[in-house]
């Protein structure tokens, strides 16, 4: 069972923002965004098999993967996973990432 992939509003602004990072080239900062979204795909089978985001050694409960510079954030729901943040590798992104996908 392959789980859907679902993007926040954010993680979307997030994609949009890498895409103008790498503009340089339309077909380099294509590619860049189709990478990322395929590496996300190929966790959709076995979401699990993403790398675990640990804050002060503890799981947080998100999962992500990487392309080249960036990382997709996700969380695991009963048939889906819901990307929250799309982040530049070297950004602070422990602390954003846990503010903006905390559970309320």
């Amino acid at each position: 069972m392959d789980y859907e992939i679902v993007y926040s509003p954010m993680a979307l602004a997030d994609m949009d923002q890498t895409w103008d990072e790498v503009s340089a080239d339309f077909g380099i900062a294509d590619k860049y965004i189709a990478d990322l979204r395929a590496n996300l795909k190929k966790v959709s089978k076995r979401p699990k098999t993403g790398e675990r985001l640990y804050y002060e050694d503890v799981f947080t409960g998100i999962y992500y993967v990487t392309h080249k510079k960036y990382s997709a954030f996700y969380r695991i729901r009963s048939d889906r996973i819901e990307v929250g943040r799309v982040l530049y590798n070297r950004s602070a992104y422990i602390s954003l990432v846990i503010k903006s996908m905390s559970e309320e």
